[in-house]
């Protein structure tokens, strides 16, 4: 799931300002033991108090205006001068700029807050040390976080790519599966016209309404199962102009699974699948059973008597299918076979 950009926003400033805290309490834990100690036989511990506190708010600052200069991505121009974040030794001039600047100015300021009580140049030396600290952890602390905002938003331009891809490669799966169909019912009309006119006729009419489905099916990636039955009560009157009772198919699916979601058309491949590959007689007829089963789904299967020589087949259908279905539902079809039955399985969506 890809975060809301305002909640990775929040979450970043978050975590800037609890790693500041980190490096401040970090670098002051020396001094903290110290006050600890002064404030215990309560001299100077005021004072002390005061003093650390300032020098806690110098660090917290500090680490903040680092942060703000690493974790930058923008391109900045000041003037004439344009400064691009996304450089590594760029960001390092301007911290070692920033440094000598907020260094001076700052001690400067505590010194007039808290006079030196020992050497001036000592302590601007240890002032200058703690500074220091705290600019390497925090620039430290930065590269890692400009790490990992690059491993995630390159796990999310992968994921997108992929997403886009799978989009794609469904698009041209379903443009198989249309003119796939179209072969086979031009074949069934070729044989229907030089054998009966009149059920030829009545083949084309319902094919109307089956192609009808055929165009709406185009358009969508999945459909309920309530209107690929009512589709299929179509397909199978096609099917009747040509196959007769050589062909029974019973339908039994549970009403409250009507409203489970389907890739379109996918009971009419499993139909024509079975229709291709075994005899269809007024002696052996082809009997297809449709039922809902409550753990697997929606289960096509039919009794097994293979022809010797199929008929014509592009052979994608039922691979297409499988691909369509993990695409949508992550499940692939379920295929049993044996030596009497062949039985596909599709899983069913919410």
């Amino acid at each position: 799931m890809t975060a809301h950009p305002k909640y990775l926003v929040s979450s970043r400033t978050k975590l800037v300002l609890l790693t500041a805290l980190a490096i401040t309490f970090l670098i002051l834990l020396p001094r903290l033991l110290l006050w600890q100690r002064l404030s215990q036989g309560r001299f100077g511990a005021e004072t002390n108090l005061a003093d650390l506190s300032f020098r806690a708010l110098y660090i917290f600052l500090t680490s903040i205006v680092y942060f703000v200069i690493h974790l930058h991505t923008n391109i900045s121009k000041i003037g004439f001068i344009t400064i691009n974040y996304n450089s590594f030794w760029q960001r390092i001039l301007i911290s070692i700029i920033t440094f000598f600047i907020l260094n001076s100015l700052l001690f400067h300021f505590h010194i007039i807050l808290f006079p030196p009580q020992t050497n001036a140049a000592l302590l601007k030396f240890l002032f200058t040390i703690n500074m220091v600290i705290t600019v390497i952890l925090t620039i430290l602390f930065a590269q890692i976080f400009r790490l990992l905002l690059y491993n995630y938003h390159m796990r999310l331009s992968n994921a997108s790519l992929l997403k886009a891809n799978a989009e794609t490669k469904y698009e041209v799966l379903k443009n198989q599966v249309n003119p796939h169909f179209l072969f086979n019912s031009l074949n069934t009309i070729n044989s229907l016209i030089t054998t009966d006119q009149q059920a030829a006729v009545h083949f084309v009419n319902n094919m109307s309404d089956v192609y009808r489905y055929a165009l709406k099916s185009h358009e969508v990636n999945s459909i309920s199962l309530q209107e690929e039955l009512q589709f299929i009560t179509a397909y199978t009157e096609v099917l009747k102009g040509r196959y007769g009772n050589k062909m029974q198919i019973a339908i039994q699916v549970t009403p409250t699974y009507q409203q489970y979601r389907v890739p379109p058309m996918a009971l009419q491949i499993l139909i024509e699948n079975a229709v291709k590959h075994n005899i269809a007689s007024y002696n052996k007829p082809l009997h297809i059973h449709i039922f809902t089963n409550e753990v697997a789904g929606l289960v096509v299967t039919n009794n097994r008597q293979q022809r010797k020589q199929p008929e014509p087949s592009t052979g994608v259908g039922l691979q297409n299918l499988n691909q369509r279905c993990q695409y949508l539902s992550n499940h692939p079809l379920i295929i049993q076979q044996t030596e009497t039955s062949f039985s596909v399985t599709i899983p069913l969506m919410n």
